[in-house]
């Protein structure tokens, strides 16, 4: 292995330089340039150069914040590094890709270029991606996901602090939004890396309460700007993003201390960084001191010499720009370890990619060092530290004020000590205020979860005092707490009669466990007693007689721990059903629907996440012509499986976890969307609450705006027991109306059938709902209303539509009945795509 290290300003320069080194061109050789500034027509000038006399050789660039060359640091200038490393034992391969505009594109762009890159004998991945669009963190875990053993070094374009345009580039491309590898593969290249981080975290521990990848909107329930405001002063949270890399956050993750720069600042008040940072972490801000740096990083360059076997052929260094800015000129001090051993190069980067047990970490405020060698040399071991008391420190006030940070953060963590001390002998007075009811003076509901840990075989009963909002709206809240005092005090008595234990659960609430065998007579037996007992006592309160009466529920404790559950659920079911006890069983398939509903919500939550909610679209015919009159747009929900539900199986659920308003706008975008560019109609439903919010309803209107599409569209509103408050259905009709667009009422008949609907309601078309279409053959009475329901239609010039027209039957029959349009899977089924298509 060959290594040369070229500075120049200007081509005619790089030519001369490169020329008296005798550089040829070959496909073992690696071009690695480090731009001093940002001035892309200069990189195209470099570019065309290379592609003339270098052909074959393999090139990557990227502009910096400062280059490193043997031991001198080089940056505010137009004084240009090229590195050029020829292999002797070693192929290499090099890719470059643009950067896809999409939520995931980092993560794409890592896993796209290992998939590319990497073979059997892979050794190390050398990436240079650009340094604000890409987000780091998703790029390495991209490239992990494919290529976890290969080791991966480099890091993020820079442009001296500016935060403003990076560029990375090969010989012939060149973008700010994208990345450039190169893969080295050999069965002898011999790679030894080490990194050294040396912030110190100070102040206390932050929670991060909301964050998506690397934009943190809220720490601690701040917005993010002001959290910086708060602990590091106006002043810098004004002059962010360009000093926050001087003062990043820290966290802690796999092992790994990590920095966290800012990058980016945004007006609702929250930060980009420069990796990830996840809701949950803990982060403490970071500062530095000079003699701590140096004493570290010369000791991590030791451990590095330390587990390499050969001497290294070539040294790089990818250093993060807040290490240069911060240690000024005794950043040479930090390097100044590393030129005995061998040519030295590399940039101050925007972030810094390290391999670290079988994992790609993205790092900030790192000084990562990249050994290469393809010879067995031995390593002479001897490595030349720095006396820090020869080192003379210009004083600086940051550099005092981290010091004084760090003090006070240790005299704060002291504090915290003797803080916990106190707590610990105050434990029992703690105890008593977590884990009892300071109303009535029982166990809570935290002493109850900790006992079923150990009531395995035993019944949990619960116990609601019926109607208790009753009792505080009318006696007041203080006769209401002597009546929750004075039950706990009656089934305390009953808990000692009973040996059994009481609890005070949250509202109106008790739970009482009873070790007795599970079965329904013994239990039915005490829940009646209970119920008997509670109902003979008077609640005669400061002169007022209250009449309290409870519900009762009833559950085995299992060993799946799920007594508390049941308990709850059949409680539930006994109030609403009007029941005074109920005793629960596996046959209620209570908790299994409960299951099922947790399921469909979280496959609703990825959906709309990963952008799996679809239209399907049905076409609807006209009986007169036979031809497809418009389509109607039907929602569908794409499992991970890719199997797809229709909304029969989760809307209801969406309404529940107040996402149907997202559904709702989804499918408005696009079926607009595509139908926009169609010369056909169609048709999409609107429910009553969609009608209701203010959002979906603008989103609407603002949609048909701007797809022009009012003359293809007709909006289906469900007929339900709502429509009698008819201002404002006919409030939302006429603006429908007065965009040019049409009105059908959907389902009618489906058993909120009002005939005055359809003579206040203005409206162009009648869907007949399918549970009155699907048997009409058989039934009389279907037929019977259908008929009448197209016959008053006829009457007053509205179109009607039957839906679930599913066999040739019934096709006939509401042919027969002169219905206008059909639709249903005798026909036409729902797709993705329409009919002409």
């Amino acid at each position: 292995m060959k290594n040369k290290i070229i500075s120049f300003t200007n081509v005619p320069e790089l030519s001369t330089k490169l020329l008296a080194e005798n550089i040829e061109d070959s496909s073992t050789g690696l071009m690695q340039i480090f731009m001093a500034d940002v001035d892309k027509e200069t990189i195209k000038t470099i570019q065309q150069y290379l592609q003339k006399n270098f052909p074959q050789t393999h090139i990557i660039g990227t502009t910096t914040d400062g280059i490193i060359n043997q031991g001198e640091v080089l940056f505010g200038d137009a004084q240009h590094l090229l590195v050029y490393t020829a292999f002797e034992k070693t192929k290499l391969q090099s890719l470059f890709i643009e950067a896809e505009t999409s939520l995931k594109s980092s993560y794409l762009l890592g896993q796209k270029i290992a998939q590319k890159l990497v073979v059997e004998d892979t050794k190390l991945l050398l990436a240079f991606s650009d340094g604000l669009y890409t987000n780091g963190e998703e790029f390495v875990e991209g490239i992990s996901d494919v290529a976890k053993d290969v080791i991966l070094s480099g890091g993020m374009a820079a442009d001296n602090g500016l935060l403003e345009k990076t560029y990375i580039f090969d010989k012939n491309n060149i973008s700010d939004n994208g990345a450039v590898c190169v893969a080295m593969n050999s069965e002898v290249l011999s790679i030894a890396t080490n990194y050294t981080f040396d912030w110190e975290p100070i102040g206390k521990k932050l929670r991060v309460t909301k964050a998506i990848q690397n934009r943190v909107y809220e720490i601690e329930g701040m917005s993010a700007i002001d959290v910086y405001a708060k602990y590091m002063g106006p002043e810098i949270a004004e002059r962010l993003p360009q000093i926050g890399i001087e003062f990043p956050l820290i966290l802690e993750r796999d092992g790994i201390v990590i920095g966290r720069a800012v990058t980016a600042k945004y007006s609702d008040g929250s930060l980009g960084f420069a990796g990830n940072i996840k809701e949950g972490e803990y982060v403490r801000f970071g500062v530095g001191a000079i003699d701590e740096i140096l004493n570290n990083s010369h000791y991590q360059l030791q451990k590095l010499l330390n587990k390499t076997s050969y001497k290294p052929e070539a040294v790089f260094v990818y250093s993060c720009m807040a290490r240069r800015r911060f240690l000024q000129e005794h950043v040479l001090d930090e390097l100044k370890p590393l030129e005995h051993l061998g040519p030295t190069s590399g940039f101050f980067t925007y972030g810094e990619f390290f391999h670290f047990s079988n994992a790609n970490q993205l790092l900030n405020e790192t000084m990562t060092v990249l050994f290469l060698s393809e010879n067995q040399d031995e390593l002479d071991a001897s490595f030349e530290t720095i006396d820090q008391d020869s080192l003379e420190y210009n004083i600086r006030a940051n550099h005092v004020i981290a010091r004084l940070a760090n003090t006070v953060s240790s005299e704060l963590e002291e504090l915290n000590k003797n803080l916990e001390q106190r707590i610990e002998e105050n434990a029992e007075l703690i105890l008593q205020q977590v884990y009892y009811d300071k109303l009535t003076g029982l166990p809570n509901r935290l002493s109850l979860i900790k006992r079923l840990e150990e009531s395995l075989g035993e019944t949990i009963f619960l116990i609601n005092i019926d109607d208790f909002t009753t009792i505080n709206d009318f006696y007041g809240h203080e006769v209401g707490d002597r009546v929750l005092q004075k039950l706990a005090k009656i089934l305390q008595d009953l808990a000692g009669y009973l040996e059994g234990e009481v609890y005070k659960l949250p509202s109106d609430e008790y739970a009482l466990i009873i070790n007795i065998a599970h079965e329904r007579s013994k239990i039915e037996t005490i829940m009646k007693h209970i119920i008997a007992h509670i109902a003979k006592e008077e609640f005669e309160i400061d002169g007022n007689l209250a009449h309290v009466s409870v519900s009762m529920a009833a559950a085995y404790i299992n060993e799946r721990r799920t007594g508390l559950a049941n308990a709850d659920m059949t409680l539930k079911m006994a109030k609403k059903s009007g029941q005074q006890y109920m005793i629960f069983d596996e046959d209620l398939q209570l908790s299994k629907q409960y299951e099922q509903n947790i399921q469909i919500a979280n496959s609703i939550k990825s959906a709309i996440k990963d952008d799996r909610i679809i239209p399907y679209y049905q076409p609807i015919f006209s009986i007169k012509t036979g031809e497809i009159e418009k389509y109607e747009a039907l929602v569908r929900l794409v499992k991970e499986d890719g199997s797809v539900l229709t909304p029969y199986s989760f809307l209801s659920v969406s309404e529940k976890i107040k996402l149907y308003p997202k559904i709702t706008e989804i499918m408005i975008e696009k079926t607009f969307n595509f139908f926009y560019k169609r010369a056909c109609s169609f048709s999409i439903n609107l429910a009553f609450s969609d009608i209701l919010n203010d959002r979906t309803r603008n989103l609407l209107f603002s949609k048909i705006v701007e797809y022009d599409i009012a003359k293809q569209l007709t909006i289906e509103i469900l007929e339900t027991q709502e429509f009698e408050r008819n201002e404002i259905i006919t409030q939302f009709i006429r603006d429908v109306y007065s965009y040019g667009a049409k009105i059908a009422i959907d389902d009618f008949g489906s058993g909120f059938a009002n005939f005055k609907h359809m003579t206040t309601i203005e409206s162009d078309y009648m869907k007949i709902d399918g549970s009155l279409i699907r048997d009409i053959v058989e039934d009389e009475n279907d037929r019977l209303v259908v008929e009448t329901i197209v016959s008053f239609a006829k009457k007053l010039g509205k179109k009607t539509i039957a839906e679930f027209v599913h066999s040739k039957e019934v096709y006939d029959m509401v042919k027969a009945m002169e219905v206008d349009f059909v639709q249903g899977y005798y026909l036409a089924k729902p797709t993705p795509t329409i009919c002409q298509e």
